[in-house]
């Protein structure tokens, strides 16, 4: 019932996508510039530490796209441990962990993939992404949106070992630096200020919790963004 009800769900979200996509299973399938993209083939993979790879490919082309985790939730992208990249038939290769260059646009590189379905029993994992991401120079840019990954088949699951507090500290303050970032580009009187705040909130308190607090300066900054309502 759960990936029939899945199924659906993707279905409706994708209807306004294109006339010409046709939904198989499995499937990775994305909108590149604009373009309907869908990989010939796919796979799935989990390492020792609990990172998932999702791979796509076709012909010359790879989408890879990868979470600190395969809890079924959001991964926000943009210099953190979860990241998407896609290399062209030239070889060109694009990252969203890849700044852009200033004169280009300020903020930074961004995604976001989500997990709907992590099935360890049949082996398959399910969900959609989108991103941009940026070449090495920050002056080329690649966006992928209307993305997702149907039934992509697990390859294989690493034996995971428990997490080292050093790197768990380091993905805590990977999210914190991407979060501040765009913490600090929106204006305190927008829209957009309630959910930024949130999320740079949330990723301070994480943070406390795997890095810890010794000086207080942490929680001194948690609490003067209060309750986020500007």
């Amino acid at each position: 019932m759960k990936k029939i009800t899945i199924l659906l769900v993707l279905l409706l979200s994708l209807t306004s996508c294109s006339e010409d996509l046709v939904f198989n299973n499995p499937a990775f399938i994305g909108h590149n510039d604009g373009e309907l993209w869908e990989a010939t083939t796919y796979r799935a993979n989990v390492d020792g530490s609990g990172n998932l790879t999702i791979t796509g490919i076709r012909g010359l082309e790879t989408v890879i796209l990868k979470t600190n985790d395969t809890a079924e939730t959001l991964y926000q992208l943009g210099n953190t441990t979860s990241s998407a990249t896609y290399e062209n038939e030239f070889g060109d290769f694009y990252s969203t962990n890849n700044e852009p260059d200033p004169e280009l646009q300020i903020y930074p590189a961004d995604g976001k993939i989500n997990i709907s379905e992590f099935n360890s029993i049949e082996r398959t994992v399910s969900g959609t992404f989108a991103f941009n991401a940026f070449d090495s120079s920050g002056t080329m840019p690649e966006n992928f949106n209307k993305g997702y990954f149907y039934n992509v088949p697990i390859l294989s699951i690493g034996n995971v070992v428990s997490t080292d507090p050093l790197v768990a500290c380091q993905n805590a303050t990977a999210v914190v630096v991407t979060t501040k970032t765009n913490y600090d580009s929106v204006d305190i009187t927008s829209s957009d200020y309630p959910v930024y705040c949130g999320l740079y909130k949330t990723a301070l308190e994480v943070k406390l919790q795997q890095c810890g607090d010794p000086d207080g300066s942490m929680q001194d900054l948690i609490d003067d963004l209060g309750d986020c309502t500007n």
